[in-house]
Parts: C-alpha cells; sequence; structure tokens
C-alpha cells in the first residue's frame, strides 16, 4: 500500500471516530447533516439498508441496534426541531436532576417563530422567553426557569411549587439568589407570593412545601424558637435526615405529606423512633392534614412537648381564634 492510500485510510478511520464520538455525546443519534460530514450519501443509505442505523425522525438516525433509551429520545426530538430547541418542564427537571422519573412524554420548548411538525412522542410549546443551558449533552431550559415553569403549570398548588423549589435547591440544581431573581421577572406566576415567602425557608434546609408550611405556620407564627432543619443523623446503621431538631431538649418532629403509609413504611419510622428514644429524645410526627388544617394544635403539642423537657419560653398566639387562647383559658379555668 503506498503512502497516499495509507493516509485515505487513516483519514477514513478518523472521520469514522469523529462521527461514532458525536453519536456518544448524543446519546447514540445523529442527524443526517452530521452523518454527511463523515459519509457519502451512499454510505448513508447503505448503513441505512443493512440495519446498522435506523430513522428515528426525519433526518435524524439512530447508530445502533436496540432500542433508544429515554436521553437517546430527547437528544432525538431536539435534533429533529433543530437548534434552539430545549427540553423543558419535566424532562428538563429530570436532565438537571431534580425530579427522578423521566416523563413519559418529552417537553420540548422552541423559538416563538419557530414552525415545525411535532415529533412523536412530544409536546413541543412555542416560548417568547427561552433561556437554556445544557446538562447531560442535551439542551434544557434553565433549573430556575424550570422551577418556575413547574410551579406555574396548569393545575400546580401552592405546595408543588414551593415543594419543586425546595428539592431544587437542596440537591443543588440551583441557588435561591437564581429562583429569586428569575422570580423577579415572573409578576404573572400564580404562586409567586408563596414562592417568594418561602424562599428564605428553603435556604435554611426545608426539602418540601410541607416543612416550608411547618417552619412558618407553626413554629414562627407562634412564637416558637426556631429548630434545626434537615439535620443529617445516624440510626443504627443507616444514615438518615431529620426533618426538625431543637438539640437543647431532645425533640425531633418529622413532618410527612403522604396520605397514608404501607405496612413497611409504619415499620421503619417505628424502629427509627425507638433508635431516637433509645437516646433520649422524644419524635412529634406530624402529617399534612396536621401542618395545614390544624397548625395551632400542633404548636401546642410541640411546645408541650419541649416544656416538658425544660423549655421555659411561651407560646403566642397567631390570632384571635388560635388554639392557644382557648388553651390558655382552659389552663385558667384549671387554676381557678
Amino acid at each position: 500500500m503506498d503512502d497516499a492510500h495509507r493516509v485515505r485510510g487513516a483519514g477514513a478511520i478518523l472521520v469514522r471516530m469523529d462521527l461514532d464520538r458525536v453519536a456518544r455525546s448524543q446519546h447514540g443519534v445523529v442527524s443526517r447533516e452530521q452523518a454527511l460530514e463523515a459519509l457519502t450519501p451512499e454510505q448513508l443509505r447503505w448503513r441505512l439498508h443493512r440495519g446498522d442505523w435506523a430513522v428515528v425522525h426525519p433526518g435524524v438516525y439512530r447508530t445502533h441496534t436496540g432500542r433508544l433509551d429515554w436521553l437517546g429520545r430527547a437528544s432525538a426530538a431536539l435534533l429533529r426541531l433543530g437548534p434552539g430547541a430545549a427540553l423543558e418542564l419535566g424532562s428538563a427537571a429530570h436532565v438537571l436532576r431534580f425530579q427522578d422519573a423521566a416523563p413519559p412524554v418529552i417537553a420540548v420548548a422552541v423559538p416563538h417563530d419557530r414552525q415545525r411538525r411535532r415529533p412523536p412522542g412530544t409536546r413541543v410549546r412555542r416560548r417568547r422567553r427561552l433561556v437554556t443551558t445544557t446538562r447531560r449533552g442535551l439542551v434544557v431550559v434553565t433549573a430556575a426557569q424550570t422551577v418556575l415553569d413547574l410551579g406555574d403549570a396548569p393545575g400546580a398548588t401552592r405546595q408543588d411549587a414551593v415543594s419543586v423549589a425546595a428539592r431544587a435547591v437542596q440537591r443543588r440544581a440551583v441557588t435561591v439568589p437564581a429562583l429569586v431573581e428569575e422570580l423577579e421577572g415572573r409578576p404573572a406566576h400564580q404562586h409567586r407570593r408563596a414562592v417568594s415567602l418561602a424562599l428564605g425557608v428553603v435556604a435554611l434546609g426545608a426539602e418540601s412545601g410541607l416543612e416550608v408550611d411547618f417552619h412558618r405556620n407553626v413554629l414562627q407564627r407562634h412564637g416558637l424558637a426556631p429548630m434545626r432543619m434537615a439535620v443529617p443523623d445516624v440510626a443504627g446503621e443507616r444514615t438518615i435526615r431529620r426533618d426538625f431538631v431543637d438539640d437543647e431538649h431532645g425533640v425531633v418532629v418529622e413532618v410527612d405529606g403522604r396520605i397514608a403509609h404501607g405496612a413497611a413504611e409504619r415499620a421503619a419510622d417505628a424502629r427509627r423512633d425507638r433508635r431516637t428514644a433509645r437516646r433520649g429524645w422524644v419524635t412529634l410526627r406530624a402529617g399534612w392534614v396536621d401542618v395545614e388544617f390544624e397548625p395551632c394544635e400542633l404548636a401546642l403539642d410541640v411546645h408541650g412537648t419541649r416544656a416538658s423537657r425544660g423549655d421555659r419560653r411561651t407560646i403566642e398566639p397567631c390570632g384571635a381564634p388560635c388554639a392557644v387562647h382557648r388553651a390558655g383559658r382552659a389552663d385558667d379555668r384549671t387554676a381557678g
């Protein structure tokens, strides 16, 4: 083989390696334009005919046998929709790692002036303002914009909006200042006030809307001393996270938004509470009904537990109908 053939052969290998690298970076898919930078049209047709490659969308190809995973399907949708497209909502949250489950329908945002047919398995929305970044080889709407988009989606509750913000912050996908800045430009956000008020508590460690409400409506509004939030600890051989801790008086409060627990979860909670009691600490558990509908009664329970363990601080009523008023009148009658 002469030198010219060797050079051409090495060049072909290099081109093929470059195309393979592009495909790997895009989770197993390439566009027609990318393929034709390394292959002739005849070579491309031959790969498709032989079954080495397959068409995912018009002009987008899978470069391996077998099914595409979720990331590959998301990458293929972005290639089909072209420059400027970005994953949004739950799809972006999954890539940004503050939503565990991959959504079955891939949500993509495109510039407002874009007119393009929706690829199968996707939901496409045109947006006038689109701020993007790249994560895991995919273009996504920024974390701050994604958090507020999810909280402003149809059907999202105040708890949903606060919880997604808390989860994103605690997983370090976004910072509180970034959310504050993004929220300033969203005056029409349906839960703007709730998110704004919650961000200060989120910065302290709250990981859910329920924890924010406990801190604000149970502790703060009743003048109770704050408790440490999201405290790492060990129970038996397991590393755990405690929602609220009063170190001085050995009181733990766990709040849980789930309506019902299975038998295994109840048993795990009971074991955890016994391990805590072994150390001389007491655990109070509160559900969303307690926090949302009976915060004054819950405040009395927290205050009474701390008082029984030496806390001499007082509790204040949050308003005229507060249960603290009723408890005070009952105490007066008993004393009389």
